[in-house]
């Protein structure tokens, strides 16, 4: 048995963007990546979170996914300052989820009134994309590692003997932000993934994968 930290989110539309699409229509990875999902509970604890403090994983599910138009604010930089585009605004069509419940375990405990009261304000993709914390879900579980059950609404590292529907897709497992300010992230271990949604839900032989009292089953990540 393992004793795992569980929190429910939910909201009311969330943005998980498939990487390397930047023209055209913005669309979305059925399920958030590991990175967005660390990205998360560093905003709950505060600070950069690397991904060697803690193991996670995650089920996450939708009512749906839609379209709206958005207006775009473009800027460029003149050699000197960054400032808005001689050629204005521009609008182009942007894909949501709508309704996100994302279940997220953590092997520390020790992190639980991180949640309960967070430090920033989690969102799931865009700064408008708020979350909402269920306090009363907030509970320490004892789990069951198992050697096969049904998955789905996670990524699983690609593997050949794999056989269930999803997205393959290459994203960084997760960033370290470098140590001057305003310089940006640097991309750890690429690796591929299998973007399984929730509905594609199948039973699967993989290693980390461990089950609730309550029959819920998912995978722990382990790091590259």
């Amino acid at each position: 048995m393992k004793t795992l930290l569980e929190i429910r989110f939910r909201g009311w539309t969330a943005t998980p963007r498939m990487p390397f699409v930047l023209s055209g229509n913005a669309i979305c990875l059925p399920v958030p990546s590991y990175s967005l999902v660390l990205g998360l509970v560093g905003c709950c604890v505060g600070r950069p979170v690397e991904p060697e403090e803690v193991r996670l994983g995650f089920r996450y599910q939708i009512d749906t996914s839609a379209e709206d138009i958005e207006t775009r604010h473009r800027l460029e930089f003149d050699g000197k300052r960054v400032k808005a585009h001689s050629k204005g605004t521009d609008a182009y069509p942007r894909e949501f989820h709508v309704n996100p419940r994302l279940t997220v375990w953590l092997d520390r405990l020790d992190w639980e009134d991180f949640f309960r009261f967070p430090i920033g304000t989690p969102a799931l993709g865009r700064s408008q994309d708020l979350l909402e914390i269920d306090r009363k879900s907030i509970r320490q579980v004892e789990v069951q590692p198992v050697t096969e059950a049904s998955i789905g609404g996670c990524m699983l590292p690609f593997r050949p003997q794999l056989r269930m529907a999803g997205q393959l897709v290459q994203l960084a497992e997760a960033y370290r932000e470098n140590d001057i300010v305003g310089s940006g992230r640097t991309a750890t271990q690429s690796r591929i993934f299998l973007a399984v949604p929730a509905d594609n839900e199948v039973p699967i032989v993989f290693d980390n994968l461990f089950r609730t009292a309550e029959n819920e089953s998912f995978y722990l990540h382990q790091w590259a």
